[in-house]
């Protein structure tokens, strides 16, 4: 592959990024576009399709304009891979146009439709059972739900669901469909990684069977770069695309974690947890997803547990801007490792597993300064790493060291406080743009220029494992303790403040 490239692009709920990489699959040149979320009524979280794309597009233009420069064409950029936000809601007519909006996973306007489904036994089984996972508010079954009683016409419009990914695909190459890793968020079996007509039934949507995408694995062919898309991305027409994969998985491949028996840990928007198997079990404590290929899974526990929390807390101290966050994260690296700190629980978006637990500060004393209530809540954080990886420890293994991604792992500190909590060493992952890396990776698999997602995952850098402190075993102890202790002891107080 020597002389060519690879772009990966990645969408999240609120920014596109794209990034062209070498054959060593180190970035060379960036793009990125804000892709605003609009908030028309409570509990909507939506964009337009075309303000979706056009920020795609100029992501894409960017980062191919920067490789012009440093002398790289469009024509020696030899794939591109897409991944985007899983759940959330894209409908497009038989003719590839939009029907209604881009909903992202954001969205809780189908909280009742959710909440009705959990509350029928029968049917929340079923959907347990069959699809490895209980549908959020945001996720494409409530979301249709709320549709056919809300907005019909639009439904009896729109000839196909998608995610958000493939609307990018779509409007690249003209190609309708999906992968497996994001279709597993819906009406997948995840034992057989076909659509199950058993699980639309359950949801109460067997008459919209039809809106159900083609489906491919995330490697295969899924279309090339059209003459209008050239146009308005810089690429070269007839690029080859991928089918594309959802984020949660190309953020484990730019982590080196797609492989059976990696655990990675991201500290990002949500708490995420995830173990790459080949096993199918189900539980309501974690979502069993179908990945890049039928025969690989990742058991995923998560919570919106750690960015939300963290961006409260800064917001609450007044810490405005980059230099005054490093100073207050230098502060609580200094404190002594075993000094008491407050125990922040950080539930200020919502509990794990669905619980009613809401945000909860204890043992703050006059002492205490903004170090010791930021090295509290970094502590509250990684307590979310160990409840979560405790419950995917009671049906898999996996080996060490622990990965860990998102935005935190960057801070030496919280990737200590994991090792710590953990007890296992962990190895923070320095791939800048983790979901760009493994959309770019999937790219050069499904092209032939790597032979594997397992060889090109052999390029992720990572640091040097940290291991936990010994001496701090009984620390760790005794806050574990006291988080296990205050979390049962509140438990009725939350359940009366939360009905």
């Amino acid at each position: 592959m020597s002389g060519s490239y690879l772009l990966g692009v990645d969408a999240g709920q609120t920014t596109v990024k794209a990034v062209v990489h070498d054959s060593a699959m180190a970035p060379i040149a960036w793009g990125r576009r804000s892709s605003p979320v609009s908030r028309p009524a409570p509990g909507f979280a939506e964009r337009t399709q075309a303000q979706l794309w056009s920020a795609a597009a100029g992501a894409i233009a960017e980062a191919v304009g920067r490789a012009g420069r440093l002398g790289i064409a469009p024509e020696r950029i030899r794939a591109v891979g897409v991944s985007g936000h899983g759940d959330g809601l894209h409908l497009v007519d038989a003719a590839g146009a939009a029907v209604g909006p881009a909903i992202t996973a954001m969205d809780t306007r189908a909280r009742a439709e959710a909440a009705e489904l959990a509350g029928d036994g029968p049917r929340a089984r079923t959907i347990l059972d069959r699809s490895g996972q209980r549908p959020p508010a945001g996720g494409a079954g409530p979301l249709l739900r709320w549709l056919t009683r809300h907005d019909p016409g639009l439904l009896e419009r729109a000839a196909t669901m998608l995610f958000c990914k493939d609307v990018i695909r779509l409007r690249l190459t003209g190609e309708v469909g999906t992968d497996l890793s994001d279709a597993t968020a819906t009406f997948l079996d995840t034992h057989t990684a076909r659509w199950s007509t058993q699980v639309l039934e359950a949801f109460g949507l067997a008459d919209l069977e039809r809106l159900l995408p083609p489906l491919a694995e995330s490697a295969a062919p899924g279309g090339a770069v059209t003459a209008a898309a050239a146009a308005a991305t810089g690429l070269a027409e007839g690029t080859p695309v991928v089918v594309g994969l959802h984020d949660v998985q190309a953020n484990s491949i730019g982590m080196g974690a797609l492989v059976p028996g990696r655990l990675a840990l991201v500290a990002g928007s949500f708490s995420t947890n995830g173990v790459t198997t080949t096993q199918v079990h189900v539980d309501p404590r974690w979502q069993s997803r179908v990945s890049i290929t039928a025969d690989l899974r990742i058991a995923m526990s998560t919570s919106a547990t750690a960015a939300p929390a963290l961006d409260w807390l800064l917001g609450l101290l007044g810490v405005d801007g980059d230099a005054e966050r490093d100073a207050l994260f230098a502060g609580a690296a200094a404190l002594e490792a075993a000094e008491e700190v407050p125990l922040l629980l950080p539930y200020l978006v919502g509990a794990p597993f669905d619980g009613p637990g809401t945000g909860t500060i204890a043992g703050l004393r006059g002492s205490h300064t903004r170090a010791h209530v930021l090295r509290g809540l970094l502590e509250g954080i990684a307590l979310m790493h160990r409840l979560h990886a405790g419950a995917l420890a009671e049906r898999f293994d996996w080996a060490e060291p622990v990965l860990l991604g998102g935005g935190l792992s960057r801070s030496p500190l919280y990737t200590q406080l994991v090792a710590d909590v953990m007890n296992a060493p962990v190895q923070a992952v320095s791939t800048a743009e983790a979901g760009a890396f493994g959309a770019a990776a999937l790219a050069g698999v499904g092209g032939g220029h790597f032979d594997s997602i397992e060889a090109v995952q052999e390029l992720v850098p990572a640091a040097e494992p940290v291991p936990p402190r010994a001496a701090l075993r009984g620390y760790w102890e005794h806050v574990i303790g006291r988080f296990d202790e205050l979390t049962r002891d509140l438990e009725p107080w939350w359940e009366g403040t939360t009905r």
